[in-house]
């Protein structure tokens, strides 16, 4: 098979392209399509001097052969029609290429994005991202139509016009001949120059849609603390600065099309000059000024079009280079080649493991060991930022150990499969994240095979029933981008509810019931001890009186676990986590007292 080697500068541009399959087939034959109405063009102005110049000749009393004029205008007609035929073809095939392309190269580039690693988020925004991908498909998808559309057409249409011209005229031919690749210097130049500005305004656009997009999605606390115009300060300056590159790149491109203007109107007015001086030699006719002037018009007509192709590709190009950095970023975490599918969870252990975030030189996780045995409930507990939802996370392999090892029944965590072991775990997270669906769509997120009833029982038994009960739609109702129609409590419970419906093996609390009042705290504790049942568990809770019934409390501190042991046990030791709870029951005690004085 012939490979085809993209130059350099459009080595992002043909990466694009394999994105879309059988693309070269598909170009192809738009190409040819359009390379037949460029002849058809060609065609037209040639005809039409012959009919105009046998009109004249007969006008001024020559004898001349009506079937010669008949001939002209019936060949005339049929290439128009050829021409509406083709034309049609070519816009169908044409605007076909365009649709798959958009959908193709976003379909393939957001399948490379579901791959990447959490930490691959975390470095950059959603809106940045976003911007990248609409605007780098669109005018890629834009370039390609173009391309296709016309590239080739046009082209051999120039070509074969100025031919054509010193066959007839070939001075006409000779000033054609040098306007052309002065045209298309003009051009190169505009490129060359405007090429950095092109790729800066693009940043600029891209952390625009950055600030804009997380504004948004964090409007609530944005207005909790009154910084919309210190939001809108930050989107401005990028605006701003977007805005400027732009006008400085526009002032280049105005210059040019100004002195592009000048050439092609002296080009046009010398042909003229020559075919004039030549009808009044006698060596050239009225119908060759007719053609001279529709091709020297097709000519400045097709240099257009493949100006602006030639201007795009530069464009496109950096589009594109933005869009590769997606493509080229690998997965942080990939399964092993020999990875297998993990059925049943009955034991996890961490063997002094030590994790570090990438880019940070400060250890999270310091030698931490521990085991978990199926049926198991363990409690993380600690003070903030000792590292227990960091624990969670190398579990679920968002992130690998800097160093140890973590065993899932006995067996190195490489072993099996991602998809397979996050499948096995239910998470309800502090921070609950919602789509912007119906509450029924949200629940079914968790389990797409669920039915109705299996959504009614599980809200039931996570108490979330009592509230959807009294919206006007109940269960269609809309809960907004991140669940923002529902109170906190409330988008608490559905996370509760979709992780009873899931049914895991290993259930994952992070402060699962933090957001809660006493009354629906009792209802979802009962919810969680059915949902418990059988099942191991990681509970994470700042709350120690909590985790008192838990199987095994694993106390953190500096990254390190500290002690771990029975809530009796560790009561016993008299160490950190006896000194927090009785922090803690002081803390409750004190606040009694006050209600108690209040009242």
């Amino acid at each position: 098979m012939v490979r085809i080697h993209a130059p350099p500068q459009m080595k992002n541009i043909w990466r694009l392209f394999e994105l879309v399959p059988g693309y070269k087939g598909r170009l192809l034959k738009v190409v040819l399509v359009n390379s037949v109405l460029g002849l058809v063009g060609l065609a037209t102005p040639y005809l039409l001097k012959v009919t105009l110049d046998r009109v004249v000749a007969a006008a001024g009393g020559t004898a001349v052969n009506t079937s010669e004029i008949t001939a002209a205008l019936s060949i005339l007609i049929a290439v128009s029609l050829v021409g509406v035929l083709f034309d049609y073809i070519g816009e169908r095939l044409g605007d076909l290429l365009f649709i798959d392309i958009m959908w193709e190269v976003r379909k393939r580039v957001f399948n490379h994005l579901a791959s990447l690693s959490v930490h691959y988020y975390e470095k950059n925004r959603s809106g940045e991202i976003m911007e990248r991908i609409s605007s780098g498909t669109m005018a890629f998808a834009r370039w390609a139509f173009a391309i296709a559309d016309g590239f080739l057409g046009v082209s051999i249409t120039i070509i074969l016009a100025i031919i054509f011209l010193w066959t007839q005229v070939p001075l006409v031919g000779l000033l054609v001949s040098i306007s052309v690749p002065v045209n298309f210097l003009l051009v190169i130049n505009r490129i060359i120059k405007t090429k950095p500005i092109r790729e800066e305004w693009s940043k600029h656009a891209e952390q625009g849609m950055g600030e804009m997009g997380e504004t948004l999605s964090q409007i609530s606390t944005v207005r909790s603390f009154g910084q919309e115009k210190q939001r809108l300060v930050r989107y401005t300056k990028q605006v701003d600065e977007y805005r400027n590159l732009r006008i400085e790149q526009s002032k280049i491109e105005w210059q040019t099309n100004a002195a592009r203007g000048v050439l092609n109107a002296a080009t046009f007015i010398g042909a003229i000059a020559i075919v004039a001086w030549g009808i009044v030699n006698g060596h050239n006719s009225v119908g060759d000024i007719v053609m001279i002037s529709l091709y020297i018009q097709q000519i400045r007509g097709n240099i257009a079009p493949l100006s602006r192709i030639l201007t795009d590709t530069g464009d496109v190009e950096t589009s594109a280079g933005r869009m590769a950095t997606i493509l080229d970023a690998e997965p942080a975490i990939a399964d092993r080649p020999d990875a297998i599918p993990i059925e049943t969870l009955e034991s996890i252990e961490f063997q002094n493991v030590s994790f570090q975030y990438p880019g940070k030189t400060k250890k999270v996780l310091r030698n931490v060991s521990f085991t978990i045995k199926r049926g198991e409930i363990a409690a993380l507990v600690g003070p903030s930022g000792v590292g227990k939802s960091t624990i969670t996370k190398l579990l679920l392999r968002f992130y690998e150990p800097s160093s140890g090892i973590i065993l899932i029944n006995g067996q190195p965590i490489e072993t099996f499969t991602q998809e397979s072991l996050r499948q096995l775990i239910g998470m309800v997270m502090q921070d609950v994240a919602l789509f912007n669906d119906t509450i029924k769509e949200n629940l079914r997120f968790a389990n797409p095979t669920a039915t109705d009833q299996d959504i009614s029982k599980a809200s039931k038994i996570a108490h979330a029933d009592t509230f959807i009960a009294k919206l006007p739609e109940k269960y269609e109702t809309l809960v907004g981008e991140r669940g923002v129609r529902l109170s906190g409590g409330e988008k608490q419970r559905v996370a509760i509810a979709r992780a009873i419906l899931r049914n895991p093996q290993l259930v994952i609390l992070d402060e699962a019931t933090s957001a809660l009042d006493s009354q629906s705290e009792q209802y979802v504790q009962d919810g969680l001890q059915k949902l418990l049942e059988n099942k191991t568990a990681i509970v994470i809770a700042h709350r120690l009186s909590t985790v008192m019934r838990a199987d095994k409390i694993i106390v953190l501190e500096n990254g390190a676990v500290l002690e771990q042991g029975s809530h009796d046990e560790l009561m016993k030791k008299k160490g950190l986590y006896a000194k927090l709870f009785s922090m803690q029951a002081e803390g409750l005690r004190a606040f009694d007292l006050k209600k108690d004085y209040a009242t």
